[in-house]
Order: structure tokens, then sequence, then C-alpha cells
């Protein structure tokens, strides 16, 4: 009996993801992230030079395009690239 427990816990540890955005990861993985995790990959990707503003406007447009019929495959870094690229010219 003292078997099962340990075998319960094994399972729950293999069964639950550990989950942790990375730049590499594709815009479906975006679209099911933590806000948290959003945030912090957004940090490691230096989209906050242009400050909170700019950070939200990029987090908006990765958001958008989450959602875009088509896009679950393109990788998160190249869509924050791009993001960042269309805020940087909207303000100007």
């Amino acid at each position: 009996m003292r078997l099962l427990p340990v075998g319960l816990i094994a399972l729950a540890m293999t069964a639950t993801p550990a989950f942790a955005l990375n730049a590499g990861d594709s815009m479906q993985d975006w679209a099911g992230a933590s806000s948290a995790d959003k945030e912090t990959l957004l940090r490691k990707l230096d989209a906050a030079s242009g400050g909170d503003a700019s950070r939200e406007r990029v987090r908006s447009c990765l958001d958008d395009t989450s959602r875009a019929t088509g896009h679950a495959n393109l990788p998160i870094s190249e869509v924050a690239k791009a993001c960042s690229e269309q805020d940087a010219r909207e303000n100007i």
C-alpha cells in the first residue's frame, strides 16, 4: 500500500507539464500561456526597451496574432520582432 501514494505522486508529476514559454515556441503556445509567462518572455525578448506602453502594444499584437487563423505555428520570436518593428514605425 505504501507504493500507491508514491506511484500517484510520480504519475501526477509526469502528467503536469513544467511549462515555460520560450522565444522558439509557437504562437499556439503563446495563446495558451499564463500572463506571467508572457510577461517573462517579453522581458527576455527585450520588447520592453520602449517602456511599458511599448511592451503592452507588443503584447497586444502577439495576442491578436495568436488568435489569427494560420499563425499558430509561427515562432513567437519572429512575431515579436515584427510587432516591435510595427510599433516603432507607428511611433515615428
